[in-house]
This record gives structure tokens, C-alpha cells and sequence, in this order.
């Protein structure tokens, strides 16, 4: 269950699970509130699509949750139909449908908390968000298993909905390596001069900390006047991207920053650049890092604690605890501009750490690393 395809870290998360989901064991159908999305064509053939836009041509009076009233009788009925034995959903919006309708029919349920919810609900639960909260409390309580996708996020889930330590245990999130490279190879090469790249990818929203990312660009400018300003591309789109327009155009440095607007597949771009920027706020596991990991590419990352936890992850001894990624404290753009100073000035500490990252990606969050515990998961449920 996702709401849309609309190209985001679960929709890409979901996707892949749908690809590789072994087809001896599993039988996927996918749960949609609406039709369509970035990633829509890119649905497996053999995956039946049930979208409750499709149901619901008119819904008549917009009372308080008549229309949430009206997902959950569609997704039960669809579970009854369809003799569905396990639900696995991602995101809190999926889990507030899924919740009752599991309930209801009687199906086991696998949820996914995907970003901390003491950011993520405020942020984007809307109305009547402490009766949201409850629901979710329950809702979490009442799954077979509850998953996050990284211990920090277990952490706050736990503390914010009131769980459990066993109720939520922590899968991290896996990268497809294999498709980014093939995606690289079939790409022509993104056009880029001389100048350092640096290449940021996400939704322009306030959390997603573009506007740090751009003012750090303009304290280089002030710290280091005779530094060559790096070249910025800036792939996504979203309510701010005029607003990050506006600002670079205030700050004179527009010519060192392309707002390139949203791609199917950023890889070829995350390949070209000396460096990946994640100037988040929170995450719960950024893909878009995971990416740029495989890849090969460097990262600059806010301390953010799932950027403090990747060690954690490591399968030897000797890879935890390691410095994956150039950190900087969060929000502080003037830390920010050191820290790409100091990357661009220090190839060898760089290649390093770019080493050891590329291996973490491709072994600790490999597809057969992952998605066999995630299957064992939702057979266990079934059982």
C-alpha cells in the first residue's frame, strides 16, 4: 500500500520490493489512493493495480473523514475480495486506512515508519492530528509487525506513539545497485565544466533544507573570495522551488546554480557530481544518500541522527562506527561552506571514505541483504 507513484524514497522503496519480491513465495497486488505518478509505468506486468480513485467517482458530502471512512470500506472489501493473506504498509497515511480494514477482514499487517514521526506528523498530518496520533498508536500496536526503517526512527516512534520495544524492530532500507549502474550505462552523461558539482535531490520543501544549501554556497563566496564557487544542481521540485529561485537570484549567485526540476532516474546526474548534499532537517533513511553511496560519489549530510546511525548497519566489525560521510551541523551554512571547502581541497581523506561508503551500500543495504528479512517478516505474519 502507497498512496501514489509519484517518484518519492517509499514510492522508489515500494517499486522495488514489488520487482523482487520472490514470485515462488508471493503473489503482489498493489494498493493505490490514486492512479498514476512518475513511477506508475515502471510497475511490474504481473502486479494487479486496485486505486480507490477508481471506486469512488463522487463522495458526496465532505464531512470530517467521510472520505477516510470511505478508503478503509474499499481497501476491506478489496481484502475479502481478492483473499489477500498479509498487507504491508508504508508511510502513516497507508497505516490509518490499513489499520481498520485489517482489523475488519481479519489480515495480518506489516507497517513501515519511514520518518520519525515526532517531525513527520506535524509536519504533514493536517487536521485533527491527536486523534491521528492515537489511531496510529493503535494501529502500530495492532500490526503483526511494526518496521522503521532506521533505529533512530524506531526510537522516536516508540517514544511518540507510546510502543514497545519489540513492536518495532529496524530494517533498513536496501539500494539496487544493479539498476543504478544500468541507468548510468544507458544515460547519456550529463554536460558539467570544470568546476566542483555538487548535486542535491528532493522535494523543495522546508525540511529538505535547500535554502541552507544555497546560502552555504553564498558564505564561500564571502569567506573565501578567492575560491571558485562550486556549480550546484539542484534536482526536484516542489512549493519552493520560486522561493529558491528568488533567493539565489537576491544573493548574485544564480549563474552557479541549475534547478534542473524533477527526473524519473537522478542517477546519471548523482554519478556525475563530485558530491551528493543532504541539507535535511530529519529523514527517516534518505534514499537519494544510499544512492550516491553506491555510486561512488561523496556525500555531505546534515547530523542528522540516520546519518549518525549508518554505521551501525555494518556487517564486520571493522566497517561500524566508521565516517561514511562528511557531516555538518545542522542549519549552519557557515559549517556547511567549510565542510565543501574541506572535501574539495582533500581528494585522498574523500576517495577513502568514498571506498568504504560504496561498500557499505552495496553490502549491508544490497537487495539480498534486505528483502529476504522482509519476506521472512510477512510469511511469519501469514503463519
Amino acid at each position: 500500500m502507497i498512496a501514489s507513484m509519484d517518484g518519492g524514497g517509499s514510492e522508489r522503496q515500494t517499486l522495488l520490493m514489488l520487482r523482487h519480491l520472490c514470485r515462488k513465495k508471493f503473489a503482489p497486488e498493489l494498493f493505490l489512493l490514486k492512479r498514476g505518478g512518475a513511477l506508475f509505468s515502471q510497475i511490474p506486468d504481473d502486479v494487479p493495480v486496485h486505486c480507490f480513485e477508481d471506486d469512488v467517482l463522487a463522495t458526496g458530502w465532505n464531512w470530517p473523514g467521510s472520505i477516510h471512512r470511505a478508503q478503509v470500506k474499499f481497501l476491506h472489501r478489496l481484502l475479502v475480495n481478492r483473499k489477500i493473506d498479509v498487507i504491508y504498509d508504508r508511510t502513516f497515511h497507508m497505516t490509518l486506512i490499513a489499520g481498520p480494514a485489517a482489523k475488519l477482514a481479519n489480515v495480518p499487517r506489516i507497517s513501515t515508519i519511514v520518518s520519525p514521526p515526532s517531525h513527520a506528523v506535524p509536519l504533514n498530518g493536517g487536521r485533527f492530528q491527536w486523534i491521528k496520533r492515537k489511531r496510529l498508536s493503535s494501529a502500530y500496536a495492532d500490526a503483526a509487525q511494526t518496521i522503521a526503517v532506521s533505529s533512530p526512527t524506531a526510537q522516536d516512534a516508540r517514544k511518540y506513539y507510546g510502543l514497545k520495544s519489540r513492536q518495532v524492530i529496524t530494517v533498513p532500507n536496501p539500494v539496487d545497485s544493479v539498476e543504478l549502474d544500468a541507468a548510468v550505462a544507458s544515460s547519456p552523461t550529463p554536460v558539467r565544466d570544470a568546476r566542483y558539482t555538487i548535486v542535491c535531490v528532493g522535494r523543495m520543501t522546508k525540511e529538505k533544507g535547500h535554502c541552507c544549501l544555497i546560502n552555504a554556497v553564498n558564505c564561500l563566496r564571502k569567506q573565501f573570495p578567492e575560491f571558485e564557487l562550486p556549480r550546484l544542481w539542484l534536482i526536484g521540485d516542489g512549493p519552493l522551488r520560486t522561493q529558491l529561485e528568488e533567493q539565489s537570484h537576491q544573493l548574485g549567485i544564480s549563474e552557479t546554480i541549475d534547478f534542473l526540476g524533477h527526473f524519473d532516474q537522478p542517477a546519471p546526474w548523482i554519478n556525475a557530481a563530485d558530491a551528493l548534499c543532504l541539507p535535511s532537517t530529519f529523514e527517516g533513511f534518505p534514499n537519494v544518500m544510499l544512492e550516491a553511496m553506491s555510486l561512488g560519489t561523496a556525500v555531505i549530510a546534515s547530523d542528522i541522527p540516520v546519518v549518525r546511525s549508518l554505521g551501525r548497519v555494518a556487517q564486520s566489525p571493522e566497517d561500524r562506527g566508521r565516517d561514511y560521510v562528511a557531516t555538518f551541523r545542522s542549519q549552519d551554512e557557515a559549517h556547511l561552506a567549510r565542510k565543501i571547502r574541506r572535501l574539495w581541497l582533500n581528494p585522498t581523506a574523500t576517495i577513502s571514505r568514498i571506498v568504504a561508503a560504496r561498500n557499505l551500500a552495496r553490502r549491508a543495504h544490497a537487495i539480498d541483504a534486505i528483502l529476504p528479512r522482509l519476506e521472512a517478516i510477512m510469511l511469519r505474519a501469514v503463519k
